[in-house]
C-alpha cells in the first residue's frame, strides 16, 4: 500500500526539487553578479576620482560607497550610464 503511494509522489517530488535547484541557481548566480557588478563600479568611480585628482593637482577624495540597500532600492547602477 505505501509502495503505491511512493510509487505516485516520486515523480512529482522528484521534479519539485529539481525545479527548486534550478531556481535556487538562477537567484544565486544574480544576486552574485550584482554584486561583481557594483564592485567594478566601485573601481571605475575611484579610477575617475584618481584620474580627476591628478588632473586638478589635488589628492584623489574618496569615492561614496553604496551601501546594499540603497542600490537595491536604485535599481542597478548602469541604468544612468551611457553605452
Amino acid at each position: 500500500m505505501i509502495v503505491e503511494y511512493i510509487k505516485v509522489l516520486l515523480p512529482s517530488i522528484c521534479v519539485g526539487l529539481l525545479f527548486w535547484y534550478v531556481m535556487r541557481g538562477i537567484l544565486r548566480s544574480d544576486s552574485t553578479e550584482r554584486d561583481e557588478m557594483e564592485k567594478y563600479y566601485r573601481q571605475l568611480d575611484r579610477q575617475k576620482a584618481e584620474e580627476e585628482a591628478e588632473a586638478h593637482g589635488n589628492a584623489p577624495e574618496e569615492p561614496v560607497h553604496h551601501d546594499e540597500q540603497e542600490s537595491a532600492r536604485n535599481g542597478t547602477r548602469d541604468e544612468g550610464r551611457p553605452d
